[in-house]
Protein backbone atom coordinates (compact mmCIF):
# COMPACT_ATOMS: atom_id res chain seq x y z
CA UNK A 1 0.00 0.00 0.00
CA UNK A 2 1.39 3.40 -0.96
CA UNK A 3 1.63 6.21 1.65
CA UNK A 4 -1.20 8.27 0.11
CA UNK A 5 -3.61 5.32 0.28
CA UNK A 6 -2.55 4.70 3.89
CA UNK A 7 -3.31 8.32 4.81
CA UNK A 8 -6.69 8.21 3.04
CA UNK A 9 -7.70 4.94 4.71
CA UNK A 10 -6.52 6.19 8.12
CA UNK A 11 -8.64 9.31 7.60
CA UNK A 12 -11.65 7.26 6.53
CA UNK A 13 -11.25 4.90 9.51
CA UNK A 14 -11.04 7.72 12.05
CA UNK A 15 -13.93 9.79 10.71
CA UNK A 16 -16.27 6.87 10.20
CA UNK A 17 -15.36 4.91 13.35
CA UNK A 18 -16.95 7.61 15.48
CA UNK A 19 -19.36 9.40 13.18
CA UNK A 20 -22.48 7.21 12.84
CA UNK A 21 -21.83 6.18 9.23
CA UNK A 22 -20.04 2.78 9.56
CA UNK A 23 -16.25 2.61 9.41
CA UNK A 24 -16.26 -0.96 8.09
CA UNK A 25 -18.65 -0.04 5.30
CA UNK A 26 -16.59 2.98 4.28
CA UNK A 27 -13.36 0.98 4.31
CA UNK A 28 -14.89 -1.66 2.03
CA UNK A 29 -16.09 1.05 -0.38
CA UNK A 30 -12.77 2.94 -0.14
CA UNK A 31 -10.85 -0.23 -1.02
CA UNK A 32 -13.16 -0.68 -4.01
CA UNK A 33 -12.76 2.94 -5.20
CA UNK A 34 -8.98 2.98 -4.63
CA UNK A 35 -8.70 -0.41 -6.37
CA UNK A 36 -7.24 -2.01 -3.23
CA UNK A 37 -9.87 -4.76 -2.97
CA UNK A 38 -7.35 -7.39 -4.07
CA UNK A 39 -4.75 -6.33 -1.50
CA UNK A 40 -5.34 -8.86 1.26
CA UNK A 41 -3.19 -10.96 3.52
CA UNK A 42 -0.61 -10.08 6.14
CA UNK A 43 0.01 -6.43 5.21
CA UNK A 44 -3.71 -5.63 4.90
CA UNK A 45 -4.50 -7.31 8.24
CA UNK A 46 -1.63 -5.51 9.95
CA UNK A 47 -2.85 -2.19 8.55
CA UNK A 48 -6.36 -2.85 9.91
CA UNK A 49 -4.88 -3.49 13.37
CA UNK A 50 -2.78 -0.32 13.15
CA UNK A 51 -5.67 2.02 12.31
CA UNK A 52 -7.90 0.42 14.96
CA UNK A 53 -5.10 0.94 17.48
CA UNK A 54 -5.00 4.60 16.46
CA UNK A 55 -8.74 5.06 17.01
CA UNK A 56 -8.54 3.14 20.30
CA UNK A 57 -5.97 5.64 21.58
CA UNK A 58 -8.15 8.55 20.49
CA UNK A 59 -11.08 7.25 22.58
CA UNK A 60 -8.75 6.88 25.56
CA UNK A 61 -7.53 10.47 25.19
CA UNK A 62 -11.00 12.03 24.87
CA UNK A 63 -12.59 9.95 27.65
CA UNK A 64 -9.54 9.58 29.88
CA UNK A 65 -11.24 11.08 32.95
CA UNK A 66 -14.20 8.72 32.59
CA UNK A 67 -11.93 5.71 32.06
CA UNK A 68 -9.80 6.59 35.07
CA UNK A 69 -12.88 6.99 37.30
CA UNK A 70 -14.40 3.72 36.07
CA UNK A 71 -11.19 1.77 36.69
CA UNK A 72 -10.75 3.29 40.16
CA UNK A 73 -14.39 2.60 41.11
CA UNK A 74 -14.22 -0.99 39.85
CA UNK A 75 -10.97 -1.77 41.67
CA UNK A 76 -12.37 -0.26 44.86
CA UNK A 77 -15.49 -2.45 44.59
CA UNK A 78 -13.47 -5.59 43.82
CA UNK A 79 -11.45 -4.94 46.97
CA UNK A 80 -14.69 -5.49 48.94
CA UNK A 81 -16.70 -8.08 46.96
CA UNK A 82 -19.42 -8.30 49.60
CA UNK A 83 -20.31 -4.64 49.03
CA UNK A 84 -20.76 -4.96 45.25
CA UNK A 85 -24.55 -5.72 45.20
CA UNK A 86 -25.29 -2.66 47.34
CA UNK A 87 -22.82 -0.50 45.41
CA UNK A 88 -24.46 -1.45 42.11
CA UNK A 89 -27.71 0.03 43.42
CA UNK A 90 -26.23 3.29 44.67
CA UNK A 91 -23.01 4.00 42.75
CA UNK A 92 -23.68 5.25 39.17
CA UNK A 93 -20.04 4.76 38.16
CA UNK A 94 -19.97 1.11 39.23
CA UNK A 95 -23.31 0.51 37.51
CA UNK A 96 -21.86 2.07 34.34
CA UNK A 97 -18.77 -0.16 34.56
CA UNK A 98 -20.97 -3.25 34.98
CA UNK A 99 -23.17 -2.17 32.06
CA UNK A 100 -20.07 -1.85 29.87
CA UNK A 101 -18.91 -5.36 30.79
CA UNK A 102 -22.36 -6.83 30.12
CA UNK A 103 -22.73 -4.83 26.91
CA UNK A 104 -19.51 -6.28 25.49
CA UNK A 105 -20.61 -9.91 25.88
CA UNK A 106 -22.87 -10.17 22.78
CA UNK A 107 -20.24 -8.77 20.39
CA UNK A 108 -17.59 -11.06 21.87
CA UNK A 109 -19.74 -14.17 21.44
CA UNK A 110 -20.90 -13.34 17.90
CA UNK A 111 -17.43 -12.25 16.83
CA UNK A 112 -15.91 -15.55 17.94
CA UNK A 113 -18.70 -17.86 16.74
CA UNK A 114 -19.18 -16.32 13.31
CA UNK A 115 -15.65 -15.08 12.58
CA UNK A 116 -15.31 -16.60 9.10
CA UNK A 117 -18.83 -15.60 8.01
CA UNK A 118 -18.25 -12.02 9.13
CA UNK A 119 -14.90 -11.84 7.35
CA UNK A 120 -16.51 -13.04 4.11
CA UNK A 121 -19.17 -10.33 4.47
CA UNK A 122 -16.45 -7.74 3.83
CA UNK A 123 -16.25 -9.02 0.25
CA UNK A 124 -19.86 -8.06 -0.53
CA UNK A 125 -20.23 -4.44 -1.63
CA UNK A 126 -23.98 -5.00 -2.11
CA UNK A 127 -24.37 -6.15 1.51
CA UNK A 128 -22.43 -3.12 2.74
CA UNK A 129 -24.60 -0.70 0.75
CA UNK A 130 -27.81 -2.37 1.94
CA UNK A 131 -26.60 -2.18 5.55
CA UNK A 132 -25.76 1.52 5.10
CA UNK A 133 -29.32 2.17 3.94
CA UNK A 134 -30.65 0.33 7.01
CA UNK A 135 -28.35 2.43 9.20
CA UNK A 136 -29.73 5.57 7.57
CA UNK A 137 -33.31 4.69 8.48
CA UNK A 138 -32.30 3.85 12.06
CA UNK A 139 -30.58 7.22 12.46
CA UNK A 140 -33.58 9.11 11.06
CA UNK A 141 -35.82 7.42 13.63
CA UNK A 142 -33.80 9.00 16.46
CA UNK A 143 -35.41 12.37 15.70
CA UNK A 144 -38.49 11.35 17.68
CA UNK A 145 -36.54 10.21 20.76
CA UNK A 146 -34.94 12.80 23.06
CA UNK A 147 -34.24 10.63 26.11
CA UNK A 148 -33.83 11.90 29.65
CA UNK A 149 -32.18 9.29 31.87
CA UNK A 150 -28.52 9.74 32.81
CA UNK A 151 -28.02 6.19 34.11
CA UNK A 152 -27.53 3.03 32.05
CA UNK A 153 -29.24 0.06 33.69
CA UNK A 154 -27.74 -3.41 33.35
CA UNK A 155 -30.66 -4.49 31.18
CA UNK A 156 -30.26 -1.47 28.91
CA UNK A 157 -26.54 -2.16 28.71
CA UNK A 158 -27.25 -5.67 27.42
CA UNK A 159 -29.74 -4.43 24.79
CA UNK A 160 -27.30 -1.76 23.60
CA UNK A 161 -24.63 -4.46 23.54
CA UNK A 162 -26.82 -6.52 21.21
CA UNK A 163 -26.97 -3.51 18.88
CA UNK A 164 -23.18 -3.35 18.99
CA UNK A 165 -23.03 -7.04 18.07
CA UNK A 166 -25.27 -6.49 15.04
CA UNK A 167 -22.96 -3.66 13.99
CA UNK A 168 -20.19 -6.20 13.35
CA UNK A 169 -21.89 -6.55 9.95
CA UNK A 170 -20.02 -4.17 7.60
CA UNK A 171 -22.19 -1.19 6.71
CA UNK A 172 -24.05 -1.12 10.04
CA UNK A 173 -22.67 1.76 12.11
CA UNK A 174 -21.51 0.72 15.59
CA UNK A 175 -21.81 4.19 17.08
CA UNK A 176 -25.01 4.89 15.15
CA UNK A 177 -26.81 1.72 16.22
CA UNK A 178 -25.69 1.83 19.86
CA UNK A 179 -26.51 5.53 20.34
CA UNK A 180 -29.84 5.07 18.54
CA UNK A 181 -30.85 2.11 20.74
CA UNK A 182 -29.72 4.01 23.85
CA UNK A 183 -31.98 6.91 22.83
CA UNK A 184 -34.87 4.50 22.14
CA UNK A 185 -34.38 3.15 25.69
CA UNK A 186 -34.68 6.66 27.15
CA UNK A 187 -31.04 7.60 27.76
CA UNK A 188 -30.16 11.29 27.51
CA UNK A 189 -28.31 12.20 24.28
CA UNK A 190 -24.86 13.02 25.64
CA UNK A 191 -24.88 10.07 28.04
CA UNK A 192 -25.96 7.77 25.22
CA UNK A 193 -22.95 8.84 23.15
CA UNK A 194 -20.61 8.61 26.14
CA UNK A 195 -21.75 5.06 26.92
CA UNK A 196 -21.45 4.07 23.25
CA UNK A 197 -17.81 5.09 23.02
CA UNK A 198 -16.82 3.65 26.39
CA UNK A 199 -18.51 0.42 25.28
CA UNK A 200 -16.37 0.40 22.15
CA UNK A 201 -13.07 0.31 24.06
CA UNK A 202 -13.04 -3.36 25.18
CA UNK A 203 -14.39 -4.52 21.81
CA UNK A 204 -11.85 -2.61 19.70
CA UNK A 205 -9.04 -3.59 22.08
CA UNK A 206 -10.09 -7.25 22.17
CA UNK A 207 -10.45 -7.53 18.39
CA UNK A 208 -7.08 -5.82 17.85
CA UNK A 209 -5.31 -8.09 20.34
CA UNK A 210 -6.80 -11.26 18.81
CA UNK A 211 -5.82 -10.16 15.31
CA UNK A 212 -2.33 -9.21 16.51
CA UNK A 213 -1.89 -12.67 18.03
CA UNK A 214 -2.82 -14.22 14.68
CA UNK A 215 -0.13 -12.11 12.99
CA UNK A 216 2.51 -12.76 15.65
CA UNK A 217 5.70 -14.29 14.29
CA UNK A 218 4.95 -13.38 10.68
CA UNK A 219 7.38 -11.02 8.99
CA UNK A 220 6.01 -7.88 7.39
CA UNK A 221 7.63 -6.41 4.27
CA UNK A 222 9.89 -3.52 5.26
CA UNK A 223 7.90 -1.17 3.04
CA UNK A 224 4.70 -1.88 5.00
CA UNK A 225 5.86 -0.20 8.22
CA UNK A 226 5.62 3.30 6.76
CA UNK A 227 2.00 2.70 5.78
CA UNK A 228 1.19 1.25 9.21
CA UNK A 229 2.67 4.25 11.00
CA UNK A 230 0.96 6.79 8.75
CA UNK A 231 -2.41 5.05 9.01
CA UNK A 232 -2.25 4.76 12.80
CA UNK A 233 -1.10 8.38 13.27
CA UNK A 234 -3.81 9.80 11.01
CA UNK A 235 -6.47 7.60 12.66
CA UNK A 236 -5.36 8.82 16.12
CA UNK A 237 -5.30 12.56 15.35
CA UNK A 238 -8.43 12.66 13.20
CA UNK A 239 -10.19 10.30 15.63
CA UNK A 240 -9.85 12.84 18.46
CA UNK A 241 -11.32 15.57 16.24
CA UNK A 242 -14.15 13.30 15.03
CA UNK A 243 -15.07 12.28 18.58
CA UNK A 244 -15.25 15.87 19.80
CA UNK A 245 -17.24 16.87 16.74
CA UNK A 246 -19.77 14.09 17.24
CA UNK A 247 -20.25 14.93 20.92
CA UNK A 248 -21.03 18.51 19.83
CA UNK A 249 -23.47 17.26 17.17
CA UNK A 250 -25.20 15.01 19.72
CA UNK A 251 -25.57 17.86 22.23
CA UNK A 252 -27.22 20.00 19.54
CA UNK A 253 -29.67 17.23 18.64
CA UNK A 254 -28.44 16.94 15.05
CA UNK A 255 -27.49 13.26 15.27
CA UNK A 256 -30.25 12.12 12.89
CA UNK A 257 -28.87 14.20 10.00
CA UNK A 258 -26.23 11.53 9.36
CA UNK A 259 -29.08 9.25 8.30
CA UNK A 260 -29.50 11.14 5.01
CA UNK A 261 -25.81 10.67 4.26
CA UNK A 262 -26.02 6.90 4.88
CA UNK A 263 -29.08 6.60 2.64
CA UNK A 264 -27.37 8.57 -0.13
CA UNK A 265 -24.09 6.64 0.10
CA UNK A 266 -25.77 3.23 0.27
CA UNK A 267 -28.08 4.02 -2.63
CA UNK A 268 -25.25 5.43 -4.76
CA UNK A 269 -23.08 2.40 -4.01
CA UNK A 270 -25.84 -0.01 -5.05
CA UNK A 271 -26.27 1.89 -8.31
CA UNK A 272 -22.60 2.41 -9.25
CA UNK A 273 -20.55 -0.45 -7.76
Amino acid sequence: MDPLSAIILGLVQALTEFLPVSSSGHLVLAHEVLDLSQQKGLAADAFAVAVHFGTLLSVMVVFWTDIKDLVFTTLKALNKPSSIPDALRHDPQLKLAAAIVIGCIPAGIIGLLFKSELESAFNSVRLVCTALIATGFILLLTRVFSGGSKTVSLGSGLVIGLAQAVAIIPGVSRSGSTIAVALFLGLEREHAARYSFLLSLPVIAGASVLKSLELLGQELPSTAWTSLGLGAAVAFIVGILALRMLMLVVRRGAFAHFGWYCLALGGTGLFLL
